[in-house]
């Protein structure tokens, strides 16, 4: 099938601008300074850099636990091919030597690509990482869950994992994870059964078998009309009382929007919640999309993503999928990092109703660094918090989970120029701390530069098909 571009372009704005902005980016001239809120006792000044394989790494996921490690899942890229990779840190930022190997987890399904786009921590303290796998042209869904040492458990799939294509389409991509109270395991993203990109979810038992009770023998695979065949799921959220909620993109009279979908537990479209089960979201201007999905506390729905293809934007919703009007602009929000080309991919809720969202902001004649904007409840801007952009001395940093702690602390999981990165910032505002950075140079630089170019290149000849 030829390769559809649009649908890759929405689906990993990521890679396009990993690739470009490394190539492109200026090298700074001399040590920058900027002001930050990073938590200093966390790796060094707030920050953590970690090489698996050596060649490509980031994290995709994010989870703490209830001790407060910290779990990382995304994707290991070796000489060999890439594969699911996990790390587990200390509270301090250090590798937990007790998981895996010195802290590092590698799982390999088979195939030419491979990675955890997702990461869950089940009651009993077991992990769920969810992804996709590419064998022979085919993508598929991709479970595994490890013990908490980090070894696979046996009990689930075979010998730890799971793969689950579609039939008919030769591209199932699972990009999101969610734990059912009741042990069952639900993965969304999308897949190419009709020929273009539909919404598609499977839902597993807890010995990761497809549950039979959910949709057409434990899949669903929904489209929207008018969406010239071009939709996808990038996050989920469980509600309470067991519905699914799915949020993503899907083009609409030649444009990106925000896409929502609510399902009953049996995965059939909740008919109380917008139009048939699904809501879109137009924000205005060239495209939008949805990269993140949480709940609040009183039942309302909060996704995150970019709006006019340049800025953080956010939107709240009703439980009937209606846009909640105490929110933001009509329960719109759009937030401008006075830069270019801003993305939220994460956004948790925390105890107190306050929004956190996470991200990439592309600052001119440095490239991109994380970006993260704390909200109140009305969407306006946590004046003790506010925007935070930080720097790990490299030409692209993005932000691509984020988890809140017991403590209120904020963790920010992503890569910077092909390393896995994390950061973890204080609960509130502290006080102003100069920051120096130092920008890689010479054999470093242009190792990391070739090495993002391998990876981007793999991705774009193996994911879509």
């Amino acid at each position: 099938m030829k390769r559809n571009t649009a649908i890759e372009n929405l689906a990993r704005r990521t890679l396009a601008l990993l690739a470009l902005t490394i190539v492109l980016a200026p090298a700074l001239a001399s040590p920058q300074t900027t002001h930050a809120t990073l938590d200093a006792s966390f790796g060094t000044g707030g920050r953590v850099i970690t090489n698996i394989e050596g060649n490509f790494d980031f994290a995709r996921g994010v989870v703490v636990q209830p001790g407060g490690k910290i779990i990382a899942a995304g994707v290991a890229l070796g000489d060999r091919g890439s594969d699911f990779g996990l790390t587990r840190y200390n509270s301090d930022g250090s590798l937990d030597a007790s998981f895996g190997a010195n802290g590092i987890v590698t799982t390999d399904f088979g195939g030419s690509f491979e990675g955890a786009w997702s990461v869950a921590i089940r009651a009993d303290g077991k992990i769920v990482a969810a992804g996709l796998t590419s064998i022979s042209g085919v993508t598929k869904f991709a479970l595994a869950r490890y013990n908490i040492d980090g070894r696979l458990d046996a009990s689930f799939g075979t010998g730890g994992r799971v793969t689950t294509g579609f039939p008919g389409a030769s591209v199932a991509n699972g990009f999101c994870v969610a734990l059912q109270p009741d042990g069952k395991v639900v993965v969304a993203g999308w897949t190419n059964f009709d020929g273009g990109a539909d919404f598609a979810l499977a839902r597993y038992d807890s010995a990761g078998t497809l549950d039979a009770s959910f949709g057409t023998g434990g899949r669903v695979i929904t489209a929207f009309a008018d969406s010239q065949g071009l939709a996808g799921v990038f996050s989920i959220a469980l509600q309470p009382d067991g519905k699914i909620v799915a949020a993503g993109g899907a083009k609409l009279d030649g444009k990106y929007d925000f896409t929502l979908a609510r399902y009953n537990s049996n995965g059939t479209l909740d008919a109380g919640f917008g139009t048939g089960g699904r809501v879109v979201t137009d924000f205005g201007g060239s495209d939008d999309g949805a990269e993140a999905v949480a709940l609040q506390q009183d039942g309302k729905i909060v996704a995150a993503g970019f709006a006019r293809g340049v800025d953080f934007a956010l939107a709240r919703y009703n439980g009937d999928g209606t846009l909640d009007t105490s929110f933001g602009t009509g329960g719109r929000v759009i937030t401008d990092f006075a830069g270019f080309s801003d993305t939220a991919y994460a956004v948790a809720v925390q105890p107190d109703g306050k929004i956190v969202a996470a991200g990439s902001a592309g600052i001119i004649n440095t490239g991109f660094d994380f970006a993260l904007a704390r909200y109140n409840r009305d969407g306006t801007l946590d004046a003790s918090f506010g925007k935070v952009t930080t720097d790990f001395a490299a030409g692209t940093d993005q932000a691509f989970a984020v988890a809140v702690q017991a403590d209120g602390k904020i963790v920010a999981a992503g890569q910077s120029d092909g390393r896995r990165a994390l950061a973890r910032y204080e609960a509130r505002s502290a006080p102003t701390i100069a920051v120096t950075l130092t920008t890689p140079t010479g054999h470093d630089a242009r190792r990391r530069r070739d090495d993002v170019r391998l990876f981007t290149e793999f991705v774009k000849t193996r994911r879509i098909s």
